[in-house]
Formats: structure tokens, C-alpha cells, sequence
């Protein structure tokens, strides 16, 4: 069940569906290997805007998990050993070319040394993104291509990101299962 917030920005309401608190497992792939991972993913609204905080936590995995597995269920099966990155965005929802309310802005940091422009467009609990634009740190990889993909499946958020880097390819795919509702909208009185 979606819990509106009081007082929910008309502007973030294509999003409602991503509010909250949310964790659960997955796989992140380089041109390394890949691992089995853990995320917290956080969205709350900010303004007449969304904020979201994803990390990803590398695990000891000495189990295989089957892809069928529940995104609680497999948190509780992959024990975390370290941070393997964090990301803070914002996301805005504009008007696209007929008025509609589904044109997404969104900026975003990690602690990977990207930072990025996304695109996209979100329709119903689906979401879209194309990378635009991206800046690198030193060292850390140059993205010349990356997409991302969220949707809401019986009340689980899969979703999958894509990087081409000048270092290969990195992916990073899962579930997670809203665990809290959104925080209070903070209010301001006008002067």
C-alpha cells in the first residue's frame, strides 16, 4: 500500500510510488566479476523535489540465492562486509512537450567519483533514465553511455542500472521492499 503524505508537492506526485524507505539485495557486475550485494534505497521530498540515497553494501556471500528470492528474505541471507558505494540525487518532474507531468531531471553524486545528469520520463511505477551529461573524479571511470531502470512489482521496486564506462561495463540490478513510509513533508510558513 502507497501512504500519500499531507501536504505532498503537486509537483512530486508522479513519484509518490518511490517514497519511503526501502532495502533488499542484488548483483553489481564489472569488468572484474560480479558479487552479490545488499541496498538501502531512501526517497523522500525535499522542497518540490525528490532526494534519494542508495547504498550499496558488498556481502560474504557463501550461498547462491535464486533470483526468485524476496528482497527481505534476502537481505537476511547475505551478510554485509563493507560499503561498496553510495549515491545522493535529486530528481525533479517537469512538463514534457504536451503538458504532461512526467518529464524527469535528475542530478546525481557518488562516492565512485561520478557525477551525473539523468533524463527520462516516468509513467505510472515505471521509470526511465538516460544518462546526459557526466563528470568524473581522477581515476574513477568515464561513463560515455548509462541507463536506468525502476518499476513497481507487486510492492517491490526492481531495478536496473547500466554504466558504459572507458573501463567496461558496470551493472548493478535488484529488489528492495519498502521498509518505512516517507518521512513528514516539512512545511514553511510564508512570510
Amino acid at each position: 500500500m502507497i501512504v500519500i503524505p499531507q501536504n505532498l508537492p503537486s509537483q512530486v506526485a508522479p513519484l509518490t510510488w518511490l517514497l519511503g524507505t526501502w532495502v533488499g539485495w542484488g548483483t553489481q557486475s564489472s569488468p572484474e566479476g560480479s558479487n552479490l550485494v545488499t541496498f538501502e534505497f531512501d526517497c523522500q521530498v525535499v522542497g518540490e523535489q525528490v532526494s534519494t540515497r542508495l547504498a550499496v553494501f558488498n556481502t560474504d556471500a557463501v550461498v547462491e540465492v535464486d533470483a526468485q528470492v524476496g528482497a527481505l528474505e534476502g537481505i537476511d541471507l547475505l551478510p554485509r562486509s563493507g560499503v561498496a558505494s553510495e549515491e545522493t540525487a535529486y530528481w525533479k518532474v517537469l512538463k514534457d512537450t504536451d503538458g504532461e507531468d512526467n518529464y524527469l531531471q535528475v542530478t546525481s553524486a557518488s562516492t565512485d567519483g561520478i557525477a551525473g545528469l539523468w533524463v527520462g520520463r516516468v509513467q505510472g511505477p515505471r521509470i526511465r533514465l538516460l544518462i546526459d551529461t557526466a563528470v568524473h573524479k581522477e581515476g574513477a571511470p568515464a561513463a560515455s553511455l548509462g541507463e536506468r531502470m525502476l518499476g513497481l512489482v507487486n510492492s517491490d521496486i526492481f531495478f536496473n542500472e547500466t554504466l558504459n564506462t572507458d573501463k567496461g561495463d558496470f551493472v548493478v540490478s535488484g529488489r528492495v521492499a519498502r521498509v518505512e513510509e516517507a518521512k513528514p513533508i516539512e512545511t514553511f510558513e510564508k512570510e
